[in-house]
């Protein structure tokens, strides 16, 4: 301790003061020490309190330390108090620490008076720095827009802060006192499942989750929120508690479920034109081929690949709007699935004119799934090569066989992709950039791929090195049912 200590001294008695200044001295504590001997002076300096600690007699004639020790208290001051007598019985020491004392000296017994002091007003500090920081994150807490809530290793709340009172209505002693099940805040249909996570984490088997689910209000609304869970344990691995902390993200569904409304709307009004479209193409392709026509013919084709473009990309738009509703319907049959890749292969080449897409796809296997669903999924990875490599002019396409099912991979040479972005490639309406401009495209093919991959039993990932390429894989089992 290297500043200087200041202590208040409540002692009547010079010689016993004296004797206590030097035993604290001879410790070479550093402290400067104001005596007072009566009620009066010492609450006056109460009153102008400046110190560390307060050591007091006992008996002090018409005064003692019984009611120093109440007056500290109704001033509201908590440093130690140590309490220095010539004798005490245990039932004294007892009474007195109960009464808020921190320690008591035998004044016979001074040899341990520097050690208790030291010792008292460092414990002293380290428990205001504890409460200060106790202090700070409450109000943290207290004023984030998000709730906090603290659950125990069952799964009921302990904690409820004033914003989850906020986005709930109930009060933390109603919604602690009112616990008739852990999830009555949950809406019914999400229960399950919020349950199952729950038991994970109270188990220990998940330390932290994310998820978004319905909840119920105390006036009865149902919103949506997020909540972010995680798990504190003990020494020995064992669940304590876990805490959340929630928003209210009702607005944000509301607005998706709109944009996710508008999309299927307008996909589904484009497809009846396009597909008219597409059918006036091919007849005139036909009339034109009879004609011999060689230049408006190719025209023509040329816009029928555009046509197969701005198909897959509703196709895509619809799936979309589909998963986000669960009404993405499959229909699954056993196929080639490398004759699948050639197909898909042989109809970009006719589109592409920047990149040959070489195919090295090995030995081949019959798969059960949607055919045309894991069709469009290999066009999107192909096309995103394409689109990702601007300055290369090959593409790799491979196929084998691995473990119980076969693995695709799609292979650019171009911008690479960024460790930061990695994570989020697959999420709904992420882009990726490069060169500081953002690549054109909505973001929501890798997502509807993620997800066609995932309903068939089967895994997508990628590998990246920045400047030199992507590839991309795809794993699918033999039969997903199995």
């Amino acid at each position: 301790m290297t500043n200087k200590i200041k202590i208040l001294h409540l002692e009547d008695t010079p010689e016993d003061a004296e004797l206590i200044a030097r035993e604290l001295k001879k410790a070479k504590i550093d402290a400067r020490i104001v005596v007072v001997n009566d009620r009066a002076k010492f609450a006056r300096a109460l009153d102008n309190f400046i110190y560390d600690i307060i050591l007091s007699d006992h008996s002090l004639g018409s005064f003692d330390s019984h009611e120093a020790l109440q007056m500290v208290k109704e001033a509201g001051i908590t440093v130690p108090f140590i309490l220095i007598t010539s004798a005490m019985s245990d039932e004294f020491a007892v009474a007195v620490m109960k009464e808020g004392a921190h320690d008591y000296i035998i004044k016979d017994r001074l040899q341990r008076l520097p050690s208790a002091v030291i010792s008292s007003i460092n414990k002293h500090r380290l428990e205001e720095e504890q409460q200060s920081l106790h202090e700070r994150l409450f109000f943290h807490i207290e004023n984030t827009p998000l709730g906090f809530i603290e659950w125990d290793n069952r799964g009921f709340a302990k904690t409820w802060s004033k914003r989850a009172e906020e986005i709930f209505g109930w009060s933390e002693e109603e919604f602690i006192e009112n616990q008739k099940t852990r999830f009555n805040h949950v809406y019914e249909e999400d229960r399950a499942w919020v349950s199952k996570i729950s038991d994970q984490m109270s188990s220990g088997e998940l330390e932290r989750s994310r998820v978004q689910n319905r909840n119920i209000t105390k006036d009865g609304r149902v919103i949506w929120c997020e909540w972010f869970n995680s798990v504190l344990k003990d020494k020995d691995g064992k669940v304590k508690m876990f805490m959340s902390l929630v928003q209210d993200i009702t607005e944000k569904k509301q607005l998706e479920l709109q944009k996710d409304n508008l999309l299927a709307t307008v996909s589904h009004e484009l497809k009846t034109p396009l597909t008219i479209i597409k059918t006036y193409g091919q007849i005139a392709a036909g009339m034109l081929e009879t004609k011999c026509d060689a230049d408006t013919l190719s025209m023509i084709k040329k816009m029928d690949n555009q046509v197969n473009k701005l198909s897959n990309l509703i196709e895509t738009l619809l799936d979309f709007t589909k998963i986000q509703e669960g009404k993405l319907i499959y229909n699954e049959v056993f196929f080639d699935f490398n004759e699948l890749v050639k197909e898909v292969v042989d109809d970009m080449q006719k589109i592409s004119s920047t990149h040959e897409i070489r195919n090295n796809s090995d030995k081949t296997a019959t798969i059960f799934g949607d055919k045309n669903k894991l069709s469009q999924v290999i066009y999107n990875v192909i096309s995103n090569a394409i689109k990702y490599s601007p300055q290369a002019n090959n593409i790799l396409v491979s196929s084998k066989l691995h473990k119980d099912g076969i693995e695709l991979s799609v292979q650019d040479f171009g911008i690479g992709i960024l460790a930061q972005d990695g994570k989020n490639v697959f999420e709904q309406f992420y882009r990726i950039s490069g060169n500081q401009s953002t690549f054109p495209g909505m973001g929501i093919g890798l997502f509807v791929c993620s997800e066609i991959i995932r309903i068939h039993g089967g895994r997508i990932w990628f590998t990246s090195i920045i400047g030199k390429g992507s590839t991309f894989y795809i794993w699918l089992p033999f039969d997903h049912r199995n």
